[in-house]
């Protein structure tokens, strides 16, 4: 089997998912916990910033979101190599011991455009670098929220089959190496929703996640393992310190 990070020459179908920002909810209690703080530590000053930068999503934000579905295997090669499609990746032993019982795996990938970085990169040359910081966090929080849509319609869509869904996971998570993002778009349609990767596997634009999900009769929804990961500066393991705290 071909292992390189090459575009799949098979036919597989992509569903593209319409996300707008109103069906998304955010707060900036949502805000404040992506910045480990709390709202009643939040100056009053900022909470305004941020809701004048909530009056903005409409317009910066164009959120645009999709997937591919695949079938997984294991050919016996590494006891952390997982099959998805043509490709092989070795997804490190937490991914692995949660996609194992897949059948397929969905692949996917959202971003909420480039408009939002280009507003925070104007402001800060503009010289107001914590109104840049705060554009840039909402920014992240916003992309976030919508794979957790993206995410939630896919398990609804499953549902209907009667498989059910992993959490999700993308590279450069869980010991699964970042450098595996190009092998992950390969099996991706060439710039699907306007995405693309530099030679350091960074996606542009910058606010866009991309990653799998195992589906399967006999796969689980697990939170994540942050107790087993050495990946320290991640997003989850924050939510799920947090989330333990209170």
């Amino acid at each position: 089997m071909d292992v390189a990070a090459t575009r799949s020459e098979n036919y597989i179908p992509a569903f593209d998912v319409k996300i707008s920002v109103d069906n998304i909810p955010i707060s900036i209690e949502d805000v404040c916990s992506r910045m480990s703080n709390n709202l009643r530590s939040l100056d009053a000053h900022f909470q305004k910033s941020i809701n004048d930068i909530f009056l903005h999503l409409s317009e910066k934000c164009h959120i645009c979101a999709g997937y591919v579905i695949y079938p997984t295997y294991y050919d016996g090669t590494g006891k952390n190599d997982f099959c998805i499609g043509d490709a092989r990746f070795n997804l490190g032993k937490i991914v692995r011991s949660q996609l194992k019982n897949s059948r397929q795996a969905v692949v996917f990938a959202c971003t909420i455009g480039i408009e939002m970085e280009n507003w925070a990169r104007q402001v800060m040359e503009q010289g107001n670098p914590a109104e840049s910081y705060l554009i840039d966090i909402v920014a992240s929080t916003v992309t976030e929220k919508a794979v957790d849509y993206l995410h939630d319609y896919i398990g609804r869509e499953m549902a209907i089959q009667n498989l059910n869904i992993t959490n999700r996971y993308s590279p450069g998570y869980c010991d699964w190496p970042v450098s595996d993002q190009h092998r992950l778009f390969s099996l991706l349609p060439e710039n699907f929703c306007g995405i693309s990767l530099n030679e350091s596997a960074l996606m542009q634009p910058i606010k866009s996640v991309s990653g799998i999900i195992g589906i399967g009769p006999d796969v689980k929804f697990r939170d994540y393992l942050c107790d087993r990961c050495n990946v320290q500066d991640c997003t989850y393991r924050k939510k799920h310190i947090k989330n333990s705290i209170n």
